[in-house]
């Protein structure tokens, strides 16, 4: 099984790749659904040994944080903001393709497993939105 170093590599990298500059949702269980959503198209790396549960907030991936704590003692990504609601990807896109390249992924494949991540993270935040209006 991938350790959670090389975990959080290929979430940022992923996340560069098909999310660009956008920054990583890391509050409100966002990225938890968004990984849930999308399990069946992540790199065995990362999908491996992933468990998910719905807990007192909702669904949440009990791995994800030890991932985002690695990623950020890589360097990976900045500290979350101060609202612990994102984290933005220190990588490049050359470093993005690397990793990817490194866990046996094309460039456009990564890319278009990033791209429904990110797709999946703005439905999940669209609707959010909604029910809150809602309520």
């Amino acid at each position: 099984m991938a350790n959670r170093y090389d975990r959080a590599e290929i979430l940022a990298a992923l996340w560069r790749l098909g999310a660009e500059e956008d920054p990583l949702p890391t509050s409100h269980g966002i990225l938890d659904r968004a990984l849930n959503e999308c399990a069946q198209f992540l790199p065995v790396t990362l999908r491996e040994g992933m468990s998910f549960g719905v807990t007192g907030v909702g669904l949440r991936c009990y791995e994800l944080p030890d991932i985002l704590l690695a990623a950020q003692a890589a360097l990976l990504t900045s500290e979350p903001n101060p609202t612990y609601h994102f984290s933005v990807v220190c990588l490049d896109e050359d470093g993005a393709r690397q990793i990817a390249l490194l866990h046996g992924l094309s460039t456009e494949t990564a890319r278009d497993i990033g791209g429904r991540i990110k797709a999946s993270v703005d439905r999940i935040r669209r609707d959010s939105l909604t029910d809150a209006e809602v309520d």
